[in-house]
C-alpha cells in the first residue's frame, strides 16, 4: 500500500490509508524503543569532545526525549583519526559502552570518502576498519551505498555480503535519497525494495526516506514496514529535514514526522540512533588544542 504525501514533513494527504496529518498535534500512543546517540550529532567536534559532551551533558531530542549513551556510534563527521590505541583506550575507559564505527569514519591521517561502492578498490581500508571494529568489540558495522558511477546496486549488495565475511560480524548498507543529478545508489522506493529482497543487512535512515517520499510524492507504506521489521535491519537512524536535503535537524515536537508511528514495529534487535544536531557546551570546545 502507498500513502500520498506532500513536501511538508509530517503532513500526509488522505488516501487509501488514514490521514496522519494529525500527528503534528497529537502523539500516537506507543512506547518508543530506546534511542541511542550518534556522535556525528556534534558535527565537526573532535571525537574526544563529542564523547565528553555525550557523557557529561545529557543529550536529548525535543521529540524523543533523553537519548541513551549505552551504545555510541563513532562517525565521519567528527574530526580526528581513530587508531588501534584509541579504540583500546575507549574500551578500557568506558567498558559499559557498546561502541561501533559508521561509514567512512576517519582512520587515515586525512579524511577520505569511502563507501561500499568502493569495496573492490579499498579492501585494505575496509580491513583496517574491520580490525578497529574487533578492538572496539563492535557488534556491527554500517556504511553508505555510495555513488552510481562507481558500482551498480546489485554489486553493492554483493559487496555488503562479502564485507561480512571479512569483518566476521554483520555489515549493513545504508541507503541514500534522490538528488538533482541522481548521484546516489539506493535512492528510490524500487531500489529499497531490491535491498529488502537481497538478503543483505542494512541501516535504515528515516530522514533519507523522507526525502525519497517528498521527491516521489508518496510513501511505500508496506515496504517501509517490512524494512523496519526485518531481522536484516541492524540500525535505524533518526533526524529531521524539510524534504529537500539531508539536514540532520533535531526532531520537532510540533511537527511529528509521518514515519513516527512505524517505530512501534521496528525489529527489536535493531539499534536506533539519533543523528539530530546536539548543542555543544562552549567550555568543552575551549579545552580543545
Amino acid at each position: 500500500m502507498t500513502i500520498l504525501c506532500n513536501a511538508a514533513q509530517g503532513d500526509i494527504i488522505q488516501g487509501i490509508e488514514p490521514n496522519f496529518s494529525s500527528l503534528t498535534s497529537t502523539l500516537p500512543s506507543f512506547t518508543v524503543p530506546p534511542v541511542h546517540l550518534s556522535l556525528g550529532a556534534y558535527g565537526r567536534c573532535p571525537h574526544h569532545v563529542a564523547i565528553e559532551q555525550a557523557l557529561t551533558h545529557l543529550p536529548s531530542d525535543p521529540l524523543i526525549g533523553a537519548l541513551s549513551t549505552a551504545k555510541l556510534q563513532l562517525c565521519p563527521q567528527n574530526r580526528g583519526r581513530i587508531d588501534v590505541e584509541m579504540a583500546r583506550r575507549l574500551r578500557v575507559d568506558h567498558p559499559e559502552i557498546e561502541w561501533r564505527l559508521h561509514a567512512n569514519v576517519q582512520i587515515d591521517y586525512q579524511p577520505r570518502l569511502v563507501d561500499l561502492c568502493d569495496w573492490r578498490d579499498e579492501l585494505y581500508w575496509f580491513a583496517q576498519v574491520s580490525k578497529l571494529s574487533t578492538v572496539l568489540g563492535a557488534p556491527a558495522y554500517t556504511a553508505h551505498a555510495g555513488r552510481r558511477g562507481k558500482a551498480s546496486l546489485a554489486e553493492v549488495l554483493r559487496y555488503t555480503l562479502e564485507a561480512e565475511q571479512l569483518f566476521g560480524l554483520p555489515v549493513g548498507v545504508e541507503g541514500h535519497y534522490p538528488t538533482k543529478h541522481d548521484t546516489w545508489l539506493l535512492s528510490t522506493w524500487a531500489e529499497y525494495r531490491m535491498l529488502l529482497e537481497s538478503g543483505a543487512h542494512y541501516a535504515l535512515d528515516l530522514s533519507h526516506l523522507h526525502i525519497v517520499a517528498t521527491a516521489s510524492g508518496y510513501v511505500e507504506w508496506g515496504l517501509l514496514q517490512e524494512l523496519l521489521a526485518s531481522p536484516k535491519c541492524l540500525e535505524v537512524h533518526l533526524s529531521g529535514n524539510d524534504g529537500s536535503a539531508d539536514q540532520h535537524n533535531a526532531l520537532d515536537v510540533n511537527s511529528v514526522p509521518w514515519w513516527w508511528v512505524l517505530l512501534a514495529d521496528v525489529n527489536p534487535n535493531a539499534v536506533l540512533f539519533s543523528e539530530g544536531r546536539q548543542a555543544v557546551v562552549a567550555s568543552s570546545m575551549l579545552r580543545v588544542a
